[in-house]
């Protein structure tokens, strides 16, 4: 049977060091998430990853897993569960470019809700929790918004969470 993994974590301004600009910080938050994702399908056996899709943690996994999956032959796939057709809308051309390249390689693409209603969000991650066995959450340490309440929401479901704690970074 496939076990499947999916992540929850930060947009970049929700990130201890700025995203994208401190190289090396950077550079040890992507190495830590990809070691986690490798464990997941080494220790595990995870052969399907989630990707909420969003600017920042999510984004940065899906990457992560599609080049595992393509360039070190590793047996997985990789689902988009976006949460409204209007994700993108406001985003900057780096970063729809960046989230459309992720769909054309993806190997699944679901929308959770047709049209943006507010709770769209929280219905995709409560969608991700639901079908996961882990969950990998990169984390700040602040206790609010919505990686909060998906990582208590995870342990509600008594899931497996293999955290990254981003407030260390502080």
């Amino acid at each position: 049977m496939n076990k499947t993994c999916c992540c929850t974590g930060h947009r970049p301004k929700g990130f201890p060091f700025k995203y994208g600009v401190d190289k090396q910080k950077h550079y040890a938050y992507i190495q830590a998430l990809e070691e986690k994702i490798v464990l997941a399908i080494t220790e595990y056996g995870i052969t399907n990853f989630i990707s909420g899709m969003a600017i920042g943690a999510d984004l940065d996994f899906a990457e992560i897993v599609l080049n595992l999956r393509d360039n070190e032959n590793y047996p997985i796939t990789l689902e988009c569960a976006i949460p409204d057709v209007n994700q993108t809308l406001k985003w900057n051309d780096k970063d729809k470019n960046r989230h459309y390249a992720i769909l054309q390689s993806a190997d699944e693409k679901n929308y959770i809700s047709g049209r943006n209603v507010a709770d769209s969000m929280l219905k995709r991650n409560r969608y991700m929790v639901d079908k996961s066995e882990l969950v990998i959450a990169v984390f700040n340490g602040i206790e609010k918004g919505g990686t909060w309440y998906t990582i208590n929401y995870a342990k509600k479901k008594s899931k497996i969470i293999q955290l990254i704690d981003l407030s260390a970074e502080s």
